[in-house]
């Protein structure tokens, strides 16, 4: 049996969420540093995820591990905004599909 060319949308990972939880409650409140940003990145808890759902699609379209995650750095805002819950988890992973799939991520799976 041929397995699917298109980017599924997995199980919610609540894990990840409380990981990002963990981190958030560890991490200084300093004014001046964008602690958000860096508490969802910290360990690649959630790429590694997608990563993991998503690779056998993605790698024969020209994606690495590094080129995934330059494609998701640019939009760590939809990732803030599934994990304060301001979009749900099937809005968020059909953004980053739409992402993906677009032209940005046509470009970064070519690149060397």
């Amino acid at each position: 049996m041929k397995k699917s060319s298109r980017l599924h949308i997995p199980k919610e990972p609540q894990e990840v969420k409380e990981w990002i939880r963990s981190i958030e409650q560890m991490s200084s409140k300093t004014p001046d540093a964008k602690w958000e940003n860096l508490n969802v990145w910290y360990g690649n808890q959630l790429p590694k995820y997608l990563w993991a759902e998503w690779k056998d699609v993605l790698k024969p379209r020209g994606f690495t591990w590094q080129k995934f995650l330059k494609v998701l750095r640019q939009r760590t805002d939809m990732i803030l905004l599934w994990y304060k819950g301001a979009y749900s988890w099937e809005q968020f992973v059909e953004e980053t599909i739409k992402l993906i799939e677009g032209p940005l991520g046509e470009e970064i799976a070519k690149r060397k």
